[in-house]
């Protein structure tokens, strides 16, 4: 869940965006996805910012033990959720955990996603040796080279 006292700015923002939306008095629903993916790279904005590191580099560092669990959802999914909720005169207070039906791990997730698109990194685990902070500001070399944020966890 997101949290306002996040140390990651990106999911304070958006803990800090849903608790003025509660506190508005206006209907409302929050779609939460675990990641979107679809059938085009302006889609899978995600998946296609993995895939380039794991083409780019020869490691590829996964936070904890790599097996917590992704269950990447299709962007139509994500929209016909979105168009369902945005139409009904019912909706308000809807808040939904959007996921699709399938639940890999990180390590199998991106081990796939490696392999699909040709990458040669080495996926790893980092254990408890290295923080989801401290793996996000080793990834800020990469944000330099592309102009792009890859991780803001």
């Amino acid at each position: 869940r997101n949290s306002v006292d996040s140390p990651f700015p990106y999911i304070a923002g958006k803990a800090k965006a849903e608790a003025a939306l509660r506190d508005s008095g206006v209907n409302y629903a929050i779609v939460r996805p675990c990641g979107i993916f679809g059938d085009s790279a302006q889609e899978s904005i995600l998946m296609n910012n993995a895939a380039w590191v794991l083409r780019r580099s020869p490691l590829f560092l996964l936070a904890g033990d790599g097996s917590h669990r992704f269950q990447p959802v299709h962007v139509r999914d994500i929209a016909a959720l979105m168009e369902e909720l945005g139409t009904s005169l019912k909706t308000s207070g809807e808040e939904v955990d959007a996921c699709g039906p399938d639940a890999p791990t990180a390590m199998e997730l991106f081990t796939k996603l490696r392999d699909a698109s040709g990458g040669m990194a080495r996926i790893a685990a980092a254990g408890p040796l290295l923080s989801t902070a401290t793996i996000t500001a080793l990834t800020k070399p990469i944000d330099w080279i592309t102009g792009d944020t890859l991780l803001d966890a």
